[in-house]
């Protein structure tokens, strides 16, 4: 933030100066998909009789998890929309002009940044560089970390079934 007001920082450093309808698009596109995802399996998992399955015995006794209205902002909203900001706008576009080092970098610093060593924040820093680099802006990238993180809400609030299979993301 102090970057933004002392003017050692622009809009156009972090991939967000120019806004373009077929990026805003396909970030939609993308940010639905992991929602969209969630409802799927669940219902896939339960047409198959899956649900009955010893992998998923006691599912529905798990605690659901409740949010606030200050969670859902803070962990769905903000949150991603900072941590995209941050490290995939301004550390890899002002840091890192090397696409072969930038997109695993990414992952890589992304995961480290929020301190989740798993396979899903790595991924999650992977996908966003690489929308960054190949759309030329953070919208897209923005808008799948939300639609990330609103899946994942969706899962504890939910989809208990969900956390049996998607454990090792973590």
């Amino acid at each position: 933030m102090t970057l933004f007001f002392t003017g050692k920082l622009g809009l156009s450093k972090i991939g967000v100066s120019s806004l373009h309808w077929r990026q805003i698009k396909l970030g939609l596109f993308l940010g639905l998909l992991p929602i969209t995802c969630v409802v799927f399996l669940d219902a896939i998992i339960i047409k198959m009789g899956m649900h009955d399955n010893n992998l998923f015995f006691g599912a529905e006794l798990r605690k659901l998890e409740d949010f606030s209205n200050i969670d859902l902002l803070l962990g769905g909203f903000l949150s991603p929309i900072i941590s995209q900001l941050f490290i995939t706008g301004y550390v890899l576009n002002g840091l890192v002009k090397n696409n072969a080092v930038a997109i695993p970098g990414n992952g890589i610093l992304y995961s480290t940044i929020n301190l989740d060593f798993g396979i899903g924040f790595l991924a999650l820093g992977m996908i966003s560089a690489s929308l960054v680099r190949f759309t030329g802006s953070l919208i897209p990238a923005i808008l799948f970390s939300l639609g990330c993180a609103f899946a994942k809400i969706l899962i504890l609030t939910n989809y208990p079934r969900l956390t049996t299979i998607l454990v090792f993301l973590n």
